[in-house]
């Protein structure tokens, strides 16, 4: 007579403990890399030099933070890298968009709350490059997240 066998729990594909410390990781390594590449541009250019170079400065290290940040999620979680790289890339889009908000929000209360009735100029809004960005983030979660060779 044959006798069931225990089931084992399946493991979660997403290990989200794993995708905080790596989203949290990557946001320590991006303010560190940003603040670098300002200094060094500063410092090869002249002290308007992180002006001119802002966009690449800050593009290259979005990139190479979210690379790191899904490879230490995938890395740790062991299992579904992919997946890890890009939860923790979607956390990079959301935490921007969330501080691009509050940003935002709080120019338009300032701008009532001193009693002015005019618009408030809140710059352009490129869909373009919000687009590029998040594509960006997302590539570099994945490429991260396949970086351990966790399947």
């Amino acid at each position: 007579m044959a006798t069931p066998e225990t089931a084992q729990p399946a493991k979660r594909t997403i290990a989200w403990g794993w995708c905080i410390v790596g989203l949290i990781a990557g946001e320590a390594i991006l303010l560190l890399l940003s603040n670098v590449g300002d200094l060094v541009a500063n410092r090869l250019f002249g002290p308007n030099g992180a002006q001119t170079a802002d966009g690449g400065i800050v593009g290259v290290s979005t990139l190479l933070a979210v690379i790191a940040g899904g490879y230490i999620a995938a890395r740790k979680a062991g299992r579904f890298g992919l997946y890890q790289g890009c939860v923790v890339a979607i956390g990079f889009i959301a935490w921007g968009a969330a501080y691009q908000f509050f940003v935002e929000a709080g120019t338009v209360a300032s701008s009532i709350s001193s009693g002015s009735h005019t618009l408030v100029d809140l710059g352009p809004m490129n869909l373009g490059n919000v687009f590029t960005g998040d594509l960006l983030a997302l590539f570099g979660g994945s490429v991260g997240g396949l970086l351990p060779g966790k399947r």
